[in-house]
């Protein structure tokens, strides 16, 4: 396999390394960092890749690793160009993952051109895409009837990248990350409405609400992180709750509970979240390859379709 990664960031980097240990050729990568254009791959992420950074997609493979924004509006045009060049595409594009929730008409755009060019197009990471929405269907499997589910992951913000850390606000100011979350100069966490989504149509649910929300974490003023959560319900009943609890100093752990007539629950020791997600990238690229044609979530892949109770 013949792959190209779009967006040498901290995430495209560690995809690099790990496609290298999977025996997966990197052709080419592209970044618009006027610092690494023109470098060798291998010199920027540290492995041993001998192609060239180009600030263009002009190369030939099998795949592309997309791993440059969270929100699909900003990010299509780099699809676009993938498919047109006849990559099939494996991005961490947070609203790719559920793209009909908030871009629907994007969502059809790409399905359309990726029918048309022969290729596969997905949205995947540890979340959206595996804790909180994939992890949390299979585990369902053990039930014939499901009454909720609840998914929680906690990751202790001080070990994460700067990067990750400025999105949700570490060591400014309360008053100052409420504001910029008002105004999106910063995010938090992206994508729980679409983990939340992504578990209803697994579990054929069609939800009369779809909330989402973050509220700061703080000491004395100064802001260790987030808390966030999405949830669906179907009439005056929460179905599906997820969240994601991002500070310095949390306690390290991803829990789902199933509550039905096989009630269950798992909890683990906490997964690293960037390798996770290069991880998951590289090993869906071979599905991703052979797959039918068009865009596909994550539910479309896993085989187990469980169900929720509804009185």
């Amino acid at each position: 396999m013949k792959a190209v990664v779009y967006g040498l960031g901290e995430i495209g980097k560690i995809v690099a390394r790990a496609a290298v240990k999977r025996g997966i050729e990197i052709v080419g990568a592209v970044d618009i960092n006027p610092e690494i254009v023109g470098k060798k791959v291998g010199e920027v992420v540290g492995a041993d890749i001998d192609c060239k950074v180009k600030d263009k997609l002009e190369f030939e493979g099998d795949i592309a690793f997309l791993t440059t924004g969270s929100y699909l509006d900003s990010v299509y045009p780099q699809i676009k160009e993938c498919i047109k060049s006849g990559f099939n595409v494996v991005s961490t594009c947070e609203t790719l993952s559920y793209p009909e929730y908030r871009y629907p008409k994007l969502a059809k755009k790409i399905d359309s051109l990726a029918r048309e060019y022969n290729v596969t197009v997905v949205g995947t990471g540890i979340n959206p895409g595996f804790i909180l929405d994939t992890l949390l269907v299979v585990l369902s499997s053990t039930c014939v009837e499901v009454e909720r589910v609840l998914a929680v992951r906690s990751s202790d913000a001080s070990k994460r990248r700067h990067t990750f850390k400025e999105k949700i606000g570490v060591g400014l100011k309360k008053e100052e990350v409420e504001e910029k979350l008002r105004k999106g100069e910063i995010t938090g966490h992206v994508g729980y409405a679409e983990s939340v989504m992504l578990v209803c149509e697994a579990m054929g649910l069609k939800p009369d609400k779809v909330f989402e929300g973050q509220e700061v974490v703080e000491e004395n003023g100064i802001v260790k992180g987030l808390k966030g959560y999405g949830c669906a319900t179907k009439g005056d009943k929460e179905r599906v709750r997820v969240e994601f609890h991002a500070y310095v100093g949390a306690e390290e752990f991803e829990l789902v509970e199933i509550f039905g007539d096989n009630s269950d629950k798992w909890k683990s020791t906490g997964t690293r979240g960037d390798l996770g997600t290069a991880a998951l990238l590289i090993n869906l690229a071979w599905t991703i390859a052979k797959h039918p044609p068009g865009l596909v979530k994550m539910v479309d892949l896993v085989p187990y379709k469980p169900a929720f109770q509804i009185s």
